[in-house]
């Protein structure tokens, strides 16, 4: 399985949901966010999108695909003089999922979906990505990728039977063309985790490290990986992952040294083994350094709440208060 996949494995998504909008000029929606996996594609029509973090404005056109993370704030309209209503006010005109909005002008359509990460496993492929993909409708788009936006285009047009899983599904493999075509993409921003996986050189050592953290990894051998001299290894890592990659290799240990603390019955001794420290005492000073708390408080604070988190979702309703995340 390759380094993306692992990341955007079940369970990790879940509760996958979408709404279709016809949004009629003049019309506008602001979000203040909340702690999903988001994304927009446009369908038919045009809008302007803005975020509190982004200077200008971004255009979208027909078939233009936007996706924030996290707690992203945004607003989207179709004019900067437009109305702009609060998206729970939008949300008072569903009819199914199905919204339509504005002044009765010209209609822009758009397919707004949202799925979550579980809470204890998020920071993971959240804080390796950028807050904000735009994906413009001719920027990496493969047979595959063309594919699925027109089997969601033609699913959220007219439901059918079984069309909620269709959907849900749609909407991950989505996310991963999206996610590959940014990498593809010349124009993208080359800084950061994505792009050391388009980085023919640096996409071995991110590769051999997820592997086998434990491994007594060095400098020297990470630079053997990518086939690169020393130096220039550790400048090129530097520049586009922003870190070092011994720090790039403890941040990484300590992401699986969470996830065993959390999913494991095993003694944290064995967990310092097996994300690859000699002794308890470098373990607990690593991982403190890097989370602020031992591994043993971590355990215990964050368990409960992973354990709590599971009851929520085993007690949760089949017919749920669609919350601002989906439009």
């Amino acid at each position: 399985m390759d380094t993306l996949s692992k990341f955007f494995t079940a369970p990790r998504i879940r509760d996958a949901k979408f709404t279709r909008l016809e949004g009629s000029a003049p019309w506008g929606i602001m979000s203040p966010g909340e702690r999903v996996v988001k994304f927009v594609h446009v369908l038919s029509g045009s809008a302007v999108l803005t975020t509190p973090d982004r200077p200008g404005v971004v255009q979208l056109e027909s078939g233009d695909l936007f996706i924030l993370l996290d707690e992203a704030a945004y607003r989207i309209f179709d004019d900067q003089r437009s109305l702009l209503i609060d998206c729970v006010d939008v949300e008072r005109g569903r009819v199914g999922d199905r919204i339509s909005f504005g002044g009765g002008g010209a209609t822009t359509t758009f397919i707004s979906g949202a799925f979550e990460i579980e809470r204890m496993e998020r920071d993971t492929p959240l804080d390796v990505l950028p807050r904000f993909l735009h994906l413009k409708r001719s920027a990496g788009r493969t047979a595959a990728f063309a594919s699925a936006l027109d089997m969601l285009a033609v699913e959220t047009a007219a439901p059918a039977l079984g069309a909620d899983a269709a959907i849900s599904r749609l909407f991950e493999l989505l996310f991963i063309h999206a996610l590959r075509a940014y990498v593809e993409d010349d124009g993208s921003p080359k800084r950061g985790w994505l792009a050391a996986m388009s980085d023919p050189r640096l996409k071995p050592v991110i590769e051999a490290i997820h592997a086998d953290p434990a491994k007594d990894w060095t400098v020297d051998a990470l630079a053997r990986t990518a086939g690169m001299s020393r130096s220039a290894f550790a400048l090129r890592f530097k520049s586009v992952l922003e870190q070092t990659p011994l720090e790039y290799l403890t941040s990484w240990r300590v992401r699986c040294a969470s996830a065993m603390l959390l999913k494991s019955s095993a003694p944290i001794s064995d967990i310092a083994r097996k994300s690859g420290y000699g002794s308890d005492a470098a373990f607990n000073k690593v991982f403190k350094r890097v989370t602020g708390q031992t591994p043993a408080k971590f355990k215990k604070l964050n368990g409960a709440a992973a354990r709590q988190v599971t009851v929520q979702v085993q007690r949760r309703r089949p017919m749920e208060r669609r919350t601002a995340a989906q439009l």
